[in-house]
Protein backbone atom coordinates (compact mmCIF):
# COMPACT_ATOMS: atom_id res chain seq x y z
CA UNK A 1 0.00 0.00 0.00
CA UNK A 2 1.20 3.45 -1.02
CA UNK A 3 -0.02 6.69 0.54
CA UNK A 4 1.34 9.95 -0.02
CA UNK A 5 1.01 13.73 1.07
CA UNK A 6 1.98 16.93 -0.67
CA UNK A 7 4.66 18.91 0.45
CA UNK A 8 6.79 22.14 -0.16
CA UNK A 9 9.35 22.63 -1.87
CA UNK A 10 11.14 24.00 1.47
CA UNK A 11 10.81 20.47 3.32
CA UNK A 12 11.82 18.62 0.55
CA UNK A 13 15.03 16.56 1.63
CA UNK A 14 18.38 16.98 0.35
CA UNK A 15 19.40 14.13 -1.45
CA UNK A 16 22.03 12.05 -3.32
CA UNK A 17 20.07 11.90 -6.16
CA UNK A 18 20.09 15.20 -7.49
CA UNK A 19 16.92 14.56 -9.84
CA UNK A 20 15.15 14.09 -6.86
CA UNK A 21 15.59 17.61 -4.97
CA UNK A 22 13.64 20.11 -4.46
CA UNK A 23 16.67 22.32 -6.41
CA UNK A 24 16.15 20.29 -9.65
CA UNK A 25 12.58 20.32 -9.70
CA UNK A 26 12.11 24.28 -9.03
CA UNK A 27 14.99 24.67 -11.51
CA UNK A 28 12.98 22.90 -14.46
CA UNK A 29 10.26 25.07 -13.25
CA UNK A 30 12.12 27.77 -14.86
CA UNK A 31 11.78 25.59 -18.09
CA UNK A 32 8.09 25.45 -17.99
CA UNK A 33 7.71 22.15 -16.15
CA UNK A 34 5.54 22.19 -13.39
CA UNK A 35 6.74 21.04 -10.42
CA UNK A 36 4.69 19.03 -7.64
CA UNK A 37 6.43 17.57 -4.36
CA UNK A 38 5.42 14.53 -1.80
CA UNK A 39 6.60 12.12 0.83
CA UNK A 40 5.26 8.86 -0.09
CA UNK A 41 5.41 5.75 2.43
CA UNK A 42 4.99 2.44 1.16
CA UNK A 43 4.35 -0.79 3.14
CA UNK A 44 4.33 -4.29 2.40
CA UNK A 45 1.27 -6.41 2.10
CA UNK A 46 2.01 -7.95 5.02
CA UNK A 47 2.24 -4.71 7.26
CA UNK A 48 5.58 -5.78 8.26
CA UNK A 49 7.46 -3.23 7.13
CA UNK A 50 7.00 0.69 5.63
CA UNK A 51 9.66 2.69 3.81
CA UNK A 52 8.98 6.70 3.34
CA UNK A 53 10.71 8.21 0.72
CA UNK A 54 10.62 11.75 -0.93
CA UNK A 55 9.34 11.42 -4.39
CA UNK A 56 9.13 14.92 -7.12
CA UNK A 57 7.49 14.85 -10.55
CA UNK A 58 7.77 17.31 -13.23
CA UNK A 59 4.15 18.18 -15.38
CA UNK A 60 5.67 18.65 -18.71
CA UNK A 61 2.32 20.22 -20.78
CA UNK A 62 1.76 19.28 -24.32
CA UNK A 63 0.70 20.92 -27.55
CA UNK A 64 -2.81 19.50 -27.11
CA UNK A 65 -3.24 21.01 -23.71
CA UNK A 66 -2.96 17.81 -22.31
CA UNK A 67 0.12 17.21 -20.12
CA UNK A 68 2.33 13.84 -18.23
CA UNK A 69 3.83 13.33 -15.52
CA UNK A 70 7.68 12.50 -15.32
CA UNK A 71 9.38 11.18 -12.00
CA UNK A 72 13.06 11.88 -13.04
CA UNK A 73 15.35 9.00 -11.69
CA UNK A 74 12.27 7.88 -8.95
CA UNK A 75 11.19 6.20 -7.07
CA UNK A 76 14.71 6.57 -4.74
CA UNK A 77 14.35 3.66 -2.39
CA UNK A 78 15.72 0.67 -2.48
CA UNK A 79 13.42 -2.84 -2.78
CA UNK A 80 13.85 -6.50 -4.00
CA UNK A 81 13.03 -6.65 -7.44
CA UNK A 82 9.63 -8.67 -7.00
CA UNK A 83 7.73 -5.87 -5.13
CA UNK A 84 9.01 -2.83 -7.61
CA UNK A 85 6.17 -3.58 -9.57
CA UNK A 86 3.91 -3.07 -7.25
CA UNK A 87 5.60 -0.21 -5.80
CA UNK A 88 5.33 1.61 -8.88
CA UNK A 89 1.09 0.81 -9.65
CA UNK A 90 0.48 2.06 -6.33
CA UNK A 91 2.44 5.23 -6.34
CA UNK A 92 1.38 5.98 -10.04
CA UNK A 93 -2.90 4.82 -8.35
CA UNK A 94 -1.77 7.01 -5.35
CA UNK A 95 -0.93 10.02 -7.17
CA UNK A 96 -3.98 9.84 -9.47
CA UNK A 97 -6.08 12.49 -7.39
CA UNK A 98 -2.64 15.17 -7.33
CA UNK A 99 -2.25 15.79 -11.16
CA UNK A 100 -4.45 17.53 -13.76
CA UNK A 101 -7.65 15.10 -15.06
CA UNK A 102 -5.82 15.33 -18.75
CA UNK A 103 -2.38 13.78 -17.41
CA UNK A 104 -1.95 11.17 -19.77
CA UNK A 105 -0.17 9.02 -17.53
CA UNK A 106 2.78 8.70 -14.97
CA UNK A 107 6.60 8.82 -16.38
CA UNK A 108 9.13 6.90 -14.36
CA UNK A 109 12.90 6.81 -14.96
CA UNK A 110 13.77 4.71 -12.68
CA UNK A 111 16.55 4.84 -10.58
CA UNK A 112 17.06 0.81 -10.03
CA UNK A 113 19.36 -1.22 -12.03
CA UNK A 114 18.26 -3.57 -14.52
CA UNK A 115 18.03 -6.95 -13.00
CA UNK A 116 19.26 -8.26 -16.26
CA UNK A 117 22.99 -7.86 -16.89
CA UNK A 118 25.32 -8.14 -19.56
CA UNK A 119 25.13 -7.11 -23.49
CA UNK A 120 21.99 -8.41 -24.22
CA UNK A 121 18.64 -6.01 -24.25
CA UNK A 122 15.35 -7.24 -22.62
CA UNK A 123 12.34 -7.33 -25.58
CA UNK A 124 10.30 -4.69 -23.98
CA UNK A 125 7.18 -7.74 -23.67
CA UNK A 126 9.42 -9.67 -21.74
CA UNK A 127 10.41 -6.56 -19.14
CA UNK A 128 7.01 -5.78 -19.07
CA UNK A 129 6.30 -9.35 -18.37
CA UNK A 130 8.35 -9.38 -15.42
CA UNK A 131 7.68 -6.27 -13.74
CA UNK A 132 3.91 -6.34 -13.99
CA UNK A 133 4.20 -9.76 -12.55
CA UNK A 134 2.24 -9.66 -8.82
CA UNK A 135 0.61 -6.20 -10.08
CA UNK A 136 -3.48 -6.29 -9.77
CA UNK A 137 -3.80 -3.95 -12.98
CA UNK A 138 -0.86 -5.33 -14.98
CA UNK A 139 -0.63 -1.55 -16.85
CA UNK A 140 2.98 -0.85 -16.44
CA UNK A 141 4.14 -0.14 -20.25
CA UNK A 142 8.04 0.08 -21.39
CA UNK A 143 8.17 3.44 -22.78
CA UNK A 144 9.38 3.81 -26.61
CA UNK A 145 12.27 5.68 -26.30
CA UNK A 146 14.39 6.80 -22.69
CA UNK A 147 14.62 9.97 -21.39
CA UNK A 148 17.72 9.24 -19.58
CA UNK A 149 19.93 6.79 -20.98
CA UNK A 150 19.91 3.83 -18.99
CA UNK A 151 23.40 2.79 -19.97
CA UNK A 152 26.01 4.82 -17.82
CA UNK A 153 29.51 4.55 -16.25
CA UNK A 154 30.11 5.09 -12.56
CA UNK A 155 33.22 5.66 -11.23
CA UNK A 156 33.86 4.61 -7.65
CA UNK A 157 35.65 7.10 -6.07
CA UNK A 158 35.94 5.93 -2.70
CA UNK A 159 39.47 4.37 -4.15
CA UNK A 160 42.54 5.70 -4.13
CA UNK A 161 43.65 8.07 -7.09
CA UNK A 162 46.16 5.02 -7.57
CA UNK A 163 43.63 2.67 -7.57
CA UNK A 164 41.46 4.73 -10.08
CA UNK A 165 44.06 4.78 -12.35
CA UNK A 166 45.03 1.07 -12.55
CA UNK A 167 41.60 0.19 -13.45
CA UNK A 168 41.89 2.49 -16.46
CA UNK A 169 42.48 1.03 -20.13
CA UNK A 170 46.53 1.93 -20.56
CA UNK A 171 46.02 4.20 -23.96
CA UNK A 172 43.43 6.07 -21.35
CA UNK A 173 45.98 6.82 -19.04
CA UNK A 174 48.47 7.78 -21.82
CA UNK A 175 45.85 10.39 -22.37
CA UNK A 176 45.92 11.67 -19.22
CA UNK A 177 49.50 12.05 -19.89
CA UNK A 178 49.86 13.88 -22.36
CA UNK A 179 47.85 16.03 -21.10
CA UNK A 180 49.67 17.00 -18.52
CA UNK A 181 52.68 16.87 -20.32
CA UNK A 182 51.16 19.72 -22.83
CA UNK A 183 51.40 21.45 -19.58
CA UNK A 184 47.26 22.22 -20.04
CA UNK A 185 46.08 24.90 -17.93
CA UNK A 186 42.74 23.47 -15.84
CA UNK A 187 40.78 25.60 -13.92
CA UNK A 188 37.40 25.38 -12.15
CA UNK A 189 35.10 27.93 -11.28
CA UNK A 190 30.82 29.48 -11.90
CA UNK A 191 29.14 31.85 -13.81
CA UNK A 192 31.92 33.83 -14.91
CA UNK A 193 33.38 31.46 -16.53
CA UNK A 194 29.26 30.73 -18.23
CA UNK A 195 29.61 32.66 -21.40
CA UNK A 196 33.49 31.65 -22.73
CA UNK A 197 32.42 27.83 -21.85
CA UNK A 198 28.80 28.42 -23.63
CA UNK A 199 30.29 29.57 -26.95
CA UNK A 200 32.33 26.14 -27.09
CA UNK A 201 29.27 24.24 -25.74
CA UNK A 202 27.50 25.60 -28.81
CA UNK A 203 29.62 25.27 -31.26
CA UNK A 204 30.49 21.51 -30.52
CA UNK A 205 26.43 20.94 -30.35
CA UNK A 206 26.14 22.18 -34.01
CA UNK A 207 29.24 20.14 -35.26
CA UNK A 208 27.64 17.06 -34.27
CA UNK A 209 24.11 17.65 -34.34
CA UNK A 210 23.21 17.69 -31.18
CA UNK A 211 20.35 19.16 -29.27
CA UNK A 212 21.61 22.48 -26.57
CA UNK A 213 20.09 24.28 -24.17
CA UNK A 214 20.26 28.27 -24.43
CA UNK A 215 22.90 30.77 -22.97
CA UNK A 216 19.95 31.60 -20.53
CA UNK A 217 19.02 27.88 -19.26
CA UNK A 218 22.52 27.69 -17.52
CA UNK A 219 22.42 31.24 -16.55
CA UNK A 220 19.67 30.33 -14.77
CA UNK A 221 20.77 27.02 -13.83
CA UNK A 222 23.87 28.63 -11.86
CA UNK A 223 21.82 31.93 -10.80
CA UNK A 224 18.95 29.46 -9.74
CA UNK A 225 21.67 27.73 -7.16
CA UNK A 226 22.37 31.05 -5.04
CA UNK A 227 18.22 31.48 -5.16
CA UNK A 228 18.27 28.37 -3.37
CA UNK A 229 20.64 28.31 -1.34
CA UNK A 230 19.58 31.63 0.40
CA UNK A 231 16.18 30.15 0.69
CA UNK A 232 16.72 26.52 1.77
CA UNK A 233 19.99 27.00 3.64
CA UNK A 234 19.18 30.74 5.49
CA UNK A 235 21.75 30.88 8.17
CA UNK A 236 20.34 31.65 12.24
CA UNK A 237 21.17 34.80 13.64
CA UNK A 238 25.00 34.90 15.41
CA UNK A 239 24.80 33.97 18.60
CA UNK A 240 27.89 34.13 21.12
CA UNK A 241 28.81 30.94 22.17
CA UNK A 242 30.15 30.84 25.87
CA UNK A 243 32.28 27.69 25.79
CA UNK A 244 33.47 25.35 22.66
CA UNK A 245 31.82 22.43 22.67
CA UNK A 246 32.70 19.69 19.61
CA UNK A 247 29.58 19.65 17.29
CA UNK A 248 28.35 15.79 17.00
CA UNK A 249 26.89 15.80 13.14
CA UNK A 250 24.02 13.09 13.15
CA UNK A 251 23.80 9.83 11.12
CA UNK A 252 20.90 11.12 9.70
CA UNK A 253 22.09 14.46 8.47
CA UNK A 254 20.56 15.70 5.06
CA UNK A 255 23.11 15.86 1.70
CA UNK A 256 24.09 19.33 0.89
CA UNK A 257 22.16 21.53 -1.81
CA UNK A 258 23.34 20.52 -5.70
CA UNK A 259 26.43 22.50 -6.11
CA UNK A 260 27.42 23.16 -10.03
CA UNK A 261 31.09 23.88 -11.12
CA UNK A 262 32.23 24.65 -14.55
CA UNK A 263 35.81 22.87 -15.21
CA UNK A 264 37.86 24.02 -18.22
CA UNK A 265 41.61 22.99 -20.23
CA UNK A 266 42.98 25.32 -21.67
CA UNK A 267 46.36 26.02 -23.67
CA UNK A 268 48.28 29.61 -24.16
CA UNK A 269 44.84 31.50 -23.17
CA UNK A 270 43.14 29.10 -25.98
CA UNK A 271 39.74 27.06 -24.58
CA UNK A 272 40.05 23.64 -25.78
CA UNK A 273 37.87 22.28 -23.44
CA UNK A 274 34.63 22.39 -20.79
CA UNK A 275 32.13 20.59 -18.61
CA UNK A 276 29.96 20.99 -16.30
CA UNK A 277 29.31 18.61 -13.61
CA UNK A 278 26.79 18.65 -10.41
CA UNK A 279 27.56 17.20 -6.97
CA UNK A 280 24.67 15.98 -5.20
CA UNK A 281 25.60 14.38 -2.07
CA UNK A 282 27.91 11.47 -2.21
CA UNK A 283 27.24 11.63 -5.79
CA UNK A 284 29.06 13.51 -8.92
CA UNK A 285 27.16 13.76 -12.17
CA UNK A 286 28.97 14.63 -15.90
CA UNK A 287 26.61 17.12 -16.90
CA UNK A 288 27.55 19.10 -20.27
CA UNK A 289 30.15 19.56 -22.19
CA UNK A 290 31.80 21.30 -25.12
CA UNK A 291 35.45 21.08 -26.39
CA UNK A 292 37.42 22.51 -29.82
CA UNK A 293 38.72 20.90 -32.99
CA UNK A 294 41.94 22.25 -32.48
CA UNK A 295 44.56 20.83 -30.54
CA UNK A 296 42.89 17.96 -29.97
CA UNK A 297 46.51 15.47 -29.92
CA UNK A 298 46.70 17.23 -26.92
CA UNK A 299 44.33 15.33 -25.05
CA UNK A 300 42.70 17.75 -22.90
CA UNK A 301 39.42 16.03 -22.44
CA UNK A 302 41.43 13.19 -21.22
CA UNK A 303 43.25 15.34 -18.54
CA UNK A 304 40.01 17.48 -17.66
CA UNK A 305 38.25 14.55 -16.80
CA UNK A 306 40.80 13.39 -14.11
CA UNK A 307 40.80 16.77 -12.79
CA UNK A 308 36.77 16.49 -12.25
CA UNK A 309 37.44 12.85 -10.76
CA UNK A 310 40.37 14.67 -8.54
CA UNK A 311 38.03 17.44 -7.83
CA UNK A 312 34.86 15.94 -6.85
CA UNK A 313 36.84 13.25 -4.84
CA UNK A 314 38.30 16.06 -2.63
CA UNK A 315 34.23 17.14 -2.54
CA UNK A 316 33.47 13.83 -0.57
CA UNK A 317 31.80 12.32 -3.63
CA UNK A 318 32.28 8.52 -3.48
CA UNK A 319 30.59 8.28 -6.93
CA UNK A 320 30.99 9.95 -10.41
CA UNK A 321 28.43 9.32 -12.62
CA UNK A 322 29.09 9.87 -16.68
CA UNK A 323 25.76 9.96 -17.78
CA UNK A 324 24.98 7.86 -20.41
CA UNK A 325 27.00 5.32 -23.02
CA UNK A 326 25.30 3.44 -26.12
CA UNK A 327 24.30 -0.31 -24.26
CA UNK A 328 27.58 -1.69 -25.74
CA UNK A 329 30.42 -1.11 -28.23
CA UNK A 330 29.70 -1.82 -31.89
CA UNK A 331 31.73 0.20 -33.85
CA UNK A 332 28.84 0.72 -36.19
CA UNK A 333 26.98 2.66 -33.51
CA UNK A 334 27.27 6.27 -34.13
CA UNK A 335 27.93 7.02 -30.37
CA UNK A 336 30.93 4.10 -30.76
CA UNK A 337 33.76 7.28 -30.02
CA UNK A 338 31.69 8.13 -26.71
CA UNK A 339 31.58 4.56 -25.15
CA UNK A 340 35.17 4.12 -25.87
CA UNK A 341 35.90 7.60 -24.19
CA UNK A 342 33.91 6.62 -20.94
CA UNK A 343 34.51 3.28 -20.49
CA UNK A 344 38.11 3.84 -20.39
CA UNK A 345 38.12 5.47 -17.55
CA UNK A 346 37.51 1.82 -15.77
CA UNK A 347 34.37 2.65 -14.12
CA UNK A 348 31.65 -0.07 -13.38
CA UNK A 349 29.48 -0.07 -16.56
CA UNK A 350 25.70 -0.04 -15.06
CA UNK A 351 22.58 -0.73 -16.71
CA UNK A 352 19.25 1.28 -15.31
CA UNK A 353 16.09 -0.10 -15.66
CA UNK A 354 15.14 2.50 -17.93
CA UNK A 355 11.63 4.40 -18.92
CA UNK A 356 8.16 3.35 -17.72
CA UNK A 357 4.53 4.70 -17.90
CA UNK A 358 1.36 4.34 -15.90
CA UNK A 359 -1.34 4.72 -18.03
CA UNK A 360 -4.28 6.94 -16.70
CA UNK A 361 -5.77 7.32 -19.93
CA UNK A 362 -5.79 4.73 -22.46
CA UNK A 363 -7.03 6.60 -25.61
CA UNK A 364 -4.88 9.90 -25.23
CA UNK A 365 -2.12 7.73 -24.29
CA UNK A 366 -2.08 5.12 -27.53
CA UNK A 367 -1.76 8.65 -29.32
CA UNK A 368 1.28 9.57 -27.20
CA UNK A 369 2.44 6.57 -27.42
CA UNK A 370 2.68 6.83 -31.47
CA UNK A 371 3.16 10.15 -30.97
CA UNK A 372 7.01 9.19 -29.33
CA UNK A 373 7.32 6.13 -32.02
CA UNK A 374 7.25 8.40 -34.60
CA UNK A 375 9.25 11.34 -33.87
Amino acid sequence: MVSIEQVSPEAFPPQDNLFQTAFWGTFKKFAGQEPRFFSATFTDDDASSAYTFPFMILLRHRHDGSCYAYAPKAPSIALPAEQRGTLLEELALALRPHVPENCICLRFDLAWRSRYGGDEILKPETAQLALNWGTKTHNLRKASGNHLAPDTVIINLSLTPEQILSRMRGTTRNCIRRAYRSEIDFAVGGIDMLHDWYGLYEETAKRKGFYYESEDYFNTLFSHKRIQENTFHEPPPHKKIETKKKEIIPLAAPAPLPQFHIMTASKSGKLLSGIIIALSGHNAYYMYAGSSEDLKELMANYGLQWEAVRFARSKGCTNYDLMGIPPNGDTSNPMAGLYLFKTGFGGEKVRFAGTWDYPYDEKRYAYFNLEEQMR
